[in-house]
């Protein structure tokens, strides 16, 4: 189960050396058990109950095949997820994928003989002796501190005027996120944000190589890393950058509006922004394009603003645009989620994108962008016509692609294929291409990861550890025998002699 420390605060499993007896989800006793269960038997209150009882593991198994699940066990284990991340549990957490050896220990532990059900202590007693059990174990040490490094990857498209440019920015972030770092698939939240960002890209340097049509804008692509993380990646590489004498800071911070794309791959669009805009500021502009973009490509497509103010208070974000907003730069999120507490958005079984839909969002995202930067007046008329379209192909393949590549943050080092990927995709589309990597300090660390994400897990088929107690009983009581009878040994034979000795006399 993830691990992870954020902001001072730990979140989930904080052990995972694991070494005790199986025990079905039915069982009377779970203190200092492990208890297995199939992803069918997980609910909330039976998670809290088994936590609650001390149990001393929980090793959950899941289908094979999780695209066949519906949308109701998804939505019933969305609300297990938000349970057990949302604060550290003593409990040891594990998940494993379903398979005919976990199912045949599965199912003997579940139907053997079980001194918890005994109706009586006699009855106990003897299921003792006759019943089998297994015994689960970890080999290895306490989570350790791992190193702790988060990415971003940058680009350019510079417009060919001498004049200062007006910038606005585009911004995505790349990991996924779930209870188990190895198991997230995150397709839609945010592969889908990062398949339209690289479609934008492309679309938007072909726009910017055409003679004649090169927009008066420098747009600052910017993908990041610890998105699920409170935005970290973007929330650092902000800091630092316009902390300093950076270009890419000053692009940044001159920017006329941040738009920020978060899952795009299904039915609806929205873009959430701190507070309703005024006429003519950036933030309206934008609104304007995407709504004179929606209402020319797809009329029938459900477009609404979600004005949501930036809870000072509260150390996390719900947007990603609100990194950028507390720094007093205008900012937006597009997304498909009406509200930043859909449960679909931190989900480990998030592998489902229409194809069809996020070839159409992307669509409206480009051609809403290329009206922003281009300042067109005329509603019938679509910047992006012919051959500079969302090509649907490249869209599903990047989904594809990132949805069966491990991208969790704290599984990435700068060599990892995801981020050597986006800095291709990147340097094809843009300019002045950098990837930038930052750690967490050593004294006071905003964030830490742990290692041991991924073990073994053995079972070993045993007795109940109570046999070993009776068996040592019935050791000690023959030993005990034995020596007593060595012991009286000289007497027995005094006694043999003297009735002898009486019987000749």
């Amino acid at each position: 189960m993830n691990q992870y420390s954020l902001g001072g605060n730990d979140f989930g499993c904080k052990s995972n050396v694991v070494n005790f007896e199986a025990r079905s989800v039915n069982a009377n006793i779970v203190t200092r058990r492990c208890v297995l269960l199939s992803m069918g038997e997980v609910t909330v209150d039976r998670m809290k109950e088994l936590i609650d009882n001390k149990a001393g593991a929980i090793l959950i198994s899941i289908p094979q095949n999780t695209s066949q699940l519906t949308d109701v066990d998804v939505e019933g284990w969305n609300e297990v997820e938000s349970l057990l991340m949302e604060a550290p549990i003593d409990t040891s957490v594990y998940f494993t994928y379903e398979q005919a050896e976990l199912a045949t220990i599965y199912h003997q532990v579940r139907t053997g003989l079980n001194s918890d059900h005994a109706a009586t202590a006699v009855a106990a007693l003897g299921n003792v002796f006759h019943s089998n059990g297994y015994q689960i174990v970890t080999y290895g040490t306490v989570p350790a501190p791992a190193k702790s490094v988060i990415y971003t990857v940058q680009g350019k498209l510079t417009s060919q005027s001498r004049e200062a440019n007006p910038s606005i920015a585009i911004v995505a972030h790349f990991d996924s996120f779930g209870i188990a770092p190895h198991l997230a698939k995150s397709a839609n939240s945010n592969g889908s944000g990062v398949a339209a960002f690289l479609e934008l890209a492309r679309l938007l340097a072909k726009l910017y190589n055409t003679p004649g049509s090169v927009p008066k804008y420098d747009i600052l692509f910017l993908l990041t890393g610890a998105g699920k993380l409170n935005y970290l990646s973007s929330k650092t590489w902000m800091e630092r950058k316009m902390t300093s004498d950076s270009p890419d800071g000053a692009l940044l911070s001159e920017a006329e509006f941040v738009l920020c794309i978060d899952s795009v791959g299904k039915e609806g669009l929205n873009i959430h922004l701190s507070k309703q805009p005024k006429a003519g500021t950036p933030a309206d502009r934008m609104l304007r394009a995407f709504k004179e973009a929606t209402d020319l490509l797809y009329p029938n497509t459900t477009f609404q603003t979600v004005p949501k103010k930036v809870n000072l208070g509260n150390p996390s974000f719900a947007w990603h645009h609100e990194v950028f907003t507390v720094k007093r730069l205008s900012a937006g999120t597009l997304s498909n989620y009406p509200s930043h507490t859909a449960s679909g958005r931190l989900n480990t079984f998030d592998e489902k994108v229409d194809s069809d839909l996020l070839l159409k969002n992307t669509h409206i995202l480009a051609e809403a962008v290329g009206r922003y930067i281009s300042d067109v007046s005329d509603k019938s008329i679509a910047i992006l016509q012919d051959r500079m379209v969302p090509n649907k192909d490249m869209l599903e393949r990047t989904v594809q692609y990132l949805s069966t590549t491990q991208r969790a943050a704290q599984l990435l080092t700068k060599e990892s294929s995801v981020i050597s990927f986006l800095e291709q995709m990147m340097d094809k589309f843009t300019s002045e291409v950098i990837v930038s990597e930052f750690k967490a300090s050593k004294r006071d660390p905003e964030f830490q990861f742990y290692d041991n994400t991924e073990v073994k897990l053995f079972a070993y088929n045993v007795k109940p550890a109570v046999f070993d107690l009776f068996l040592a009983i019935a050791v000690f009581a023959y030993l005990g025998a034995v020596y007593l009878c060595i012991k009286a040994i000289p007497h027995i034979l005094t006694a043999i002699y003297q009735s002898k000795k009486l019987k000749s006399s």
